[in-house]
């Protein structure tokens, strides 16, 4: 796939997790009293939605090699990428431990609805911290200058 594509198509994911991330934060801040089967309807549709965004961003990382600029660049960093790429692995994990969690709720599982907002909440914080380690070792990386003074 052309670069240009790939970074585009990269950039469209990364927008619509962000945006996705947004709106299951804000759903698991408050657990209703009332409603509660609708409720877990709508965080179901959430996370799904969610859970198919990341994963399909992770694979577009993945697609033509994980950070291979990075390796390229500075080989010595290709410990700190292969902790990323398997972080990728992790966070699939974690996100279908959540999903079967969601999937089985049902209106009377006080404790276990709160049990998944605390595990979503992780989970966003783990996503975005990957992202930050992810963007730092980029932006390290191509703005650093490696050598000797002529």
């Amino acid at each position: 796939m052309n670069t240009q594509i790939l970074a585009a198509k990269l950039r469209a994911e990364h927008d619509a997790v962000d945006a996705l991330s947004d709106r299951l934060r804000e759903w698991v801040a408050v657990i209703p009293r009332a409603n509660v089967a609708e409720w877990i309807a709508e965080l179901r549709q959430r996370f799904e939605h969610f859970r198919a965004h990341l994963t399909r961003h992770m694979a577009l990382e993945e697609q033509e090699g994980y950070m291979t600029t990075v390796v390229e660049m500075r080989p010595t960093l290709s410990g700190e990428v292969e902790r990323l790429q398997h972080e990728h692995q992790e966070i699939a994990k974690i996100m279908g431990g959540v999903h079967a969690a969601v999937e089985a709720l049902c209106k009377e599982d006080r404790l276990l609805v709160r049990d998944c907002c605390r595990r979503i909440d992780s989970l966003m914080h783990y996503v975005e911290h990957h992202e930050n380690d992810e963007n730092m070792l980029l932006i390290t990386t191509l703005t650093s200058e490696i050598g000797t003074k002529d």
